[in-house]
């Protein structure tokens, strides 16, 4: 677990800080699971398999919640449907994730590439985004569409970045942000500014709240980018050390090289772009030594802080209350 000094007592699972969405999470399961479903074989046991490898449902919950930050009954079938398409991208990244990093483990399963291969992951992977779309679709938003759209393709132009800049130690914090931003943050901005959207709030509010989404998202990359270097491929479901042997520079590793001397950062360099010739365990420590981890994880800290100060627009509810303890959470989960 990665401990915050600024931990405040949070509720113990995710279970009670979905709690004020309890009934909807439900639904949007049902929804989910009817939209997986199909007559074709392979399709069916493909889904079913994705089914299996459900998370946390983050993007989803903070939907939901969010549809209630005015009027803590409201949650109607077209939040439901939206949910269900936010879960259907994240999902569709995952997949494409999996091909690109050559990943054979996701959720504690395995992954759709390590069962069914490249070329059938990548047309799941496409199929995801396209059902999606046409739920977006149904909803008869406007704005829900454009804003969708658009974050579609914020987090296809931060994978391609991401893969451009590997190995490249030179990144500043400006382009890492920008990077976390694309490829993570924009999908937790639009799901929240998306269900605050049906929540009936001012169009105030649903800035807010997507500022929310956003610094909230931030946080969540900066604490996978810790767990990736400290977390075991038990505790955080996928393999650990994934990011260390693609070559992705992450905040921790960006500070750690940093912080090395000149003659460091030549054999860093020089190890023909594999950090893996290094050792797990001998990464883990100099980002210890150089306490590169804990400037990352104080990045993590202010952009929760962030997430706060954007819900004090927002009057005082259970609704906000659950997204405020969802901020402190992140801080201290282990996968």
């Amino acid at each position: 677990m990665l401990k915050s000094d600024s931990m405040k007592a949070a509720p113990v699972t995710l279970d009670e800080i979905y709690s004020p969405v309890e009934k909807e999470l439900k639904q949007f399961s049902d929804l989910l699971k009817e939209e997986l479903r199909s007559e074709d074989k392979l399709f069916g046991d493909i889904h079913e398999h994705l089914l299996r490898m459900s998370g946390k449902f983050l993007r989803p919950a903070l939907t939901l919640l969010c549809s209630k930050i005015k009027n803590k009954n409201h949650a109607g079938s077209e939040v439901i449907r939206l949910a269900v398409s936010i879960e259907l991208i994240h999902t569709a990244t995952l997949v494409h994730d999996d091909v690109i990093d050559d990943s054979t483990f996701r959720r504690n399963q395995p992954s759709i590439y390590s069962k069914w291969g490249r070329e059938i992951s990548i047309v799941s992977g496409d199929y995801l985004y396209a059902k999606s779309f046409v739920l977006l679709a149904g909803l008869k938003n406007p704005w829900v569409n454009q804003a969708f759209a658009q974050c579609a393709q914020v987090i296809c132009e931060g994978e391609m970045k991401q893969i451009e800049k590997r190995n490249d130690f030179s990144m500043s914090e400006k382009e890492y942000f920008k990077i976390i931003y694309q490829k993570t943050a924009a999908l937790f901005q639009a799901a929240c500014a998306g269900g605050t959207t049906f929540s009936g709030a001012s169009r105030e509010v649903v800035e807010s709240l997507g500022n929310y989404g956003f610094n909230l998202g931030m946080a969540f990359q900066i604490v996978d980018d810790c767990l990736d270097i400290l977390g075991s491929t038990e505790s955080i479901g996928k393999t650990a050390g994934l990011d260390l042997y693609k070559n992705d520079v992450t905040l921790p590793m960006l500070y750690l090289f940093q912080s090395l001397g000149d003659a460091e950062k030549k054999a860093f360099l020089g190890t023909n772009g594999k950090r893996e010739a290094y050792g797990m365990d001998r990464i883990r420590q100099m980002a210890l030594d150089a306490k590169a981890i804990d400037r990352a994880m104080e990045k993590a800290r202010e952009f929760t802080d962030s997430s706060l100060e954007s819900l004090k627009t927002v009057n005082d509810s259970i609704v906000k209350e659950s997204l405020s303890q969802l901020s402190y959470f992140n801080l201290d989960r282990g996968r």
